[in-house]
């Protein structure tokens, strides 16, 4: 029998179910949010934006099997969370959350 092994996102709820989220949207969608979250939590990380073109550029696909990986910016911007302590991870969690499930056009019954 094979053992399910899980990824380091699978542990906490709310950041599997992001990723879950994140992962159903259209390629597009998921690049342009890729993007904003990159650039949200490297101002958190103070982290040199040159530092983060450079890997986007040296990004080889192959090298990698996960779903995000396909994308460099997405490819990024998961490993962007990983470098974030639990507080600023929650906090881009949060706020992407919204902007993702309004990519949705989900209209809940009885709100506007």
């Amino acid at each position: 029998m094979k053992k399910y092994i899980q990824r380091w996102y699978e542990k906490n709820e709310y950041l599997k179910a992001f990723m879950n989220l994140l992962r159903d949207l259209s390629i597009e969608e998921q690049c342009e949010i890729a993007i904003d979250m990159i650039i949200e939590s490297s101002e958190m990380i103070d982290r040199d934006y040159t530092k983060i073109i450079q890997e986007v550029a040296s990004f080889n696909p192959k090298d990698y099997k996960r779903w995000y990986d396909k994308n460099p910016n997405v490819h990024l911007a998961i490993e962007s969370l990983r470098d974030l302590n639990e507080e600023e991870r929650d906090l881009i969690v949060q706020k992407f959350t919204d902007k993702i499930l309004s990519s949705y056009h989900i209209k809940i019954e009885g709100l506007d």
